[in-house]
């Protein structure tokens, strides 16, 4: 990280190479929409690149670029919230993210549950960001509350919220021997 701090461009390939997936799959995670995940996942590697030098080693430097991946994450969520609403507030049915019942063809069917990308997907975005920082990243609930900038208890709520839901769409879907279809 120190030659990429001076700007050796070979060390910059080589850090970006070795956390670019890392950094799409978290963004992913934690983001709904593709092309947004993407986006994010761009602005995150910028990120990592040009803070090189405020990297301490005090943790790896996939936990520190998780970090800066997770804020930069949240932000465009937050961010794309906040677009959402404006949208909403004109009455534009059109706009806003098209439900999960639209994107997947009913007819589907399998004896297994899905993916759990795709349960995750079925949360609020809160609810999902929650659960990924906690059981895909291993963030303390302090931590998680300090990255979204909401109180602990906020956190707590979140997280036993989404794993009850996932644990009601898991269990439905097994019961009615559902594999595909959408999740409401």
């Amino acid at each position: 990280m120190t030659l990429v701090a001076a700007g050796n461009i070979e060390a910059m390939n080589t850090v970006a190479r070795r956390l670019s997936g890392r950094v799409r799959r978290l963004s992913r995670g934690i983001l709904r929409n593709e092309a947004l995940a993407d986006d994010a996942a761009q602005i995150a590697l910028v990120e990592i690149l040009q803070s090189a030098k405020t990297f301490g080693g005090r943790s790896s430097l996939e936990r520190w670029a998780d970090r800066i991946t997770a804020r930069i994450s949240l932000r465009q969520a937050r961010d794309e919230r906040r677009r959402s609403s404006i949208v909403d507030s004109i009455d534009d049915p059109e706009a806003g993210a098209m439900p999960v019942s639209e994107r997947e063809p009913s007819d589907v069917r399998s004896e297994t549950a899905r993916p759990l990308d795709e349960y995750l997907k079925a949360l609020p975005s809160e609810q999902r960001e929650a659960l990924v920082l906690k059981h895909s990243l291993g963030y303390t609930v302090e931590e998680i509350a300090e990255l979204t900038e909401v109180p602990t208890g906020t956190v707590k709520d979140r997280l036993v919220t989404a794993r009850r839901r996932i644990r009601r769409l898991i269990q439905r879907d097994i019961s009615i021997g559902r594999g595909k279809g959408p999740l409401t």
